[in-house]
């Protein structure tokens, strides 16, 4: 089952992760473009060290958030065809996100 209740400990303690990881996202950005912190410093921290911690905490919380919308709206009849969606969605996702990061 997707929404297990690992996965809804890791998305409640995630939004804060990601609060503090899209914050760290505009002060890297600012610090690139507006010299308040080392241009090489925050790029490097802005494009090497953000992105992952972010897309993965970004997916848990999206992907929970689309089982349970599916799961209200009755969308699959059956929960493994919903699991199965979602894991496959997930996957796809992650896939197109590795392949831009690294082209």
């Amino acid at each position: 089952m997707f929404g297990g209740k690992w996965i809804n400990r890791i998305d409640s303690f995630g939004v804060w992760i990601l609060l503090f990881l899209i914050l760290l996202f505009i002060i890297t950005g600012y610090g690139m473009t507006r010299n308040i912190m080392g241009p090489v410093l925050a790029k490097y921290i802005h494009t090497q060290l953000l992105p992952f911690p972010f897309f993965v905490f970004f997916m848990v919380h999206v992907l929970k958030s689309i089982y349970r919308q599916f799961k209200n709206w009755n969308i699959f009849k059956s929960e493994r065809v919903l699991n199965a969606y979602v894991y496959l969605l997930g996957f796809i996702v992650t896939g197109l996100f590795i392949w831009l990061y690294f082209r």
